[in-house]
């Protein structure tokens, strides 16, 4: 088609390159790379010269953004991938935020390159970790960014973190359904072989665990049942069922049932609005009348003074032997 009256065909050509581009951003959070920019139509002179006009920004190696457009924490992860691609993909520290396991803040850029790449020196902001190949089985992707899978995140931040931090994602992703048991062991058979760090943690995590006893509701459950977990204390049983005739009254958090106590974690997200107030009052007294006693343990309790809270289960279990 012949260009219109008036019309300059570079600058048709260009707009055309700028219009390709934004569609190429739009659909990787906002970035995109040098490559990509050259075959959408643009040459290196002017891939230079939108940079230095201000009209691109470089937020990491070979990776731009149009100016404007919002920066994010998932625009910076997909961005490091792009500019160590091929084979990079979010991982450790970074992956378990964006898989939204509990005790890791959105923060940290950290990305897994194969080792056999020509080494860079890493980019601001960015943890570049070398590793063999990733098998494709502990890769996949999460909103567009490509990331180790739940069950390969797990057991490499087992060398990273706390025991308990560990212990709360795992139950996170167990609940979720994102792991299993036999998917964690087969991935732990694989690299233990290897020597990979992390799966010492986990394996021994796993080997606390009984995969037949019921899932944690919630973290705040996991923190609660670590400290009932104690050899002053009776075999504490989760999700305890209390049963009046045919009747089920409860399911209780933890129970103790021999002394008849009820260790209740009384978080808002399960107790909000009048008519699930008066349904856990009415719960709570017929509990009360079969004989129960019920300790309530808040989140913030919880937070603030764990100890007070195994000493006043250890009293009430006290005054019941006594």
């Amino acid at each position: 088609m012949r260009a219109l009256s008036g019309e300059n065909p570079a600058e048709r050509t260009q707009e055309s390159v700028e219009a390709r581009l934004a569609a190429i951003a739009a659909s990787q959070l906002g970035v995109f790379s040098r490559n990509q920019a050259i075959t959408a139509g643009a040459s290196k002179d002017v891939v230079q010269r939108r940079v230095a006009s201000g009209r691109w920004e470089r937020v990491q190696r070979n990776v731009f953004r149009i100016t404007g457009s919002p920066p994010s924490w998932r625009q910076a992860l997909f961005a490091a991938c792009l500019s160590n691609a091929p084979g990079a993909c979010v991982s450790h520290l970074s992956a378990a935020p964006l898989w939204k396991l509990p005790g890791f803040p959105s923060i940290p850029v950290e990305i897994v390159v194969p080792r056999s790449r020509r080494r860079r020196r890493d980019s601001q902001g960015v943890v570049i970790r070398r590793l063999g190949p990733l098998p494709v089985s502990d890769v996949t992707v999460l909103d567009g960014i490509p990331v180790t899978t739940p069950a390969r995140t797990l057991i490499d931040i087992g060398a990273l973190v706390a025991h308990d931090v560990l212990e709360e994602a795992l139950d996170e992703a167990l609940r979720r359904g994102l792991v299993s048991f036999p998917r964690l062991r087969w991935r732990l058979s694989e690299l233990g072989r290897q020597g990979r760090q992390g799966t010492t943690a986990m394996r021994n995590l796993l080997a606390e665990r009984d995969p037949s006893e019921a899932v944690q509701a919630s973290v705040f459950e996991t923190r609660l049942k670590r400290i009932l977990d104690d050899e002053e204390f009776p075999p504490v049983i989760p999700q305890h069922p209390v049963v009046d005739g045919r009747r089920v009254v409860a399911v209780l958090d933890f129970a103790f049932p021999s002394e008849m106590v009820a260790i209740e974690a009384d978080g808002y997200r399960w107790h909000s609005g009048r008519a699930r107030w008066q349904r856990d009052l009415t719960r709570r007294n017929e509990l009360t009348a079969l004989g129960w006693r019920i300790v309530h343990v808040t989140w913030a309790d919880l937070v603030a003074d764990p100890a007070a809270v195994k000493e006043q289960v250890r009293r009430v279990l006290h005054r019941i032997r006594d």
